[in-house]
């Protein structure tokens, strides 16, 4: 490791430089799917007026069919060391991964913002500062583990879902 922030994006990662397994990938999709835009997300389902079984069909049915591109996409990866959208140039072509990448840019800035203002919230009224504030520390050092890269994401994840764990079983037992 040369340096603390992250050198690569799209480029290809060489074997020499590749050490991630497939067991740490758990606590990295935990934590970030046991997070408060998740779980707001998840109960929107419920708020607008579906049936709290069939709500949990939906989400279950939704995760599996897109488990199964997810997973080819998956398999690709040690082979080809590039990521995902990269990948689907081959899949789709230069023209037609254009879509999808744009479709994704758009997920990926609307998960941010909703994060960010989530999260925002709740580090506001837990510290007492002004929610905007709160807004913009919690943005920032999200945009912050990301800019320093993968090994402070994984560190960062496993963190998180130990305490993810501890805070749901404790709200589980609350109800």
């Amino acid at each position: 490791m040369a340096g603390p922030l992250e050198r690569r994006s799209i480029d290809p990662v060489p074997d020499a430089e590749r050490h991630g397994h497939p067991r740490s990938l758990f606590t990295l999709w935990f934590a970030s799917n046991m997070q408060i835009t998740a779980a707001v997300t998840g109960t929107l389902t419920v708020l607008v007026g579906l049936h709290p079984l069939w709500a949990l069909v939906a989400v279950v049915l939704g995760n599996a069919l897109g488990a199964v591109p997810m997973a080819l996409h998956a398999a690709q990866g040690p082979k080809l060391g590039v990521p995902q959208m990269i990948q689907s140039r081959a899949q789709f072509g230069v023209y037609g991964a254009v879509l999808p990448l744009v479709l994704v840019v758009l997920m990926y800035i609307g998960y941010f913002a909703s994060g960010s203002v989530l999260g925002g919230q709740a580090v506001a009224q837990i510290t007492g500062m002004p929610v905007d504030a709160g807004i913009l520390l919690y943005a920032g050092l999200s945009a912050l583990i990301a800019i320093v890269g993968y090994r402070l994401i994984h560190r960062f994840g496993r963190l998180a879902t130990l305490v993810s764990v501890v805070v749901f079983a404790y709200l589980s037992a609350c109800l």
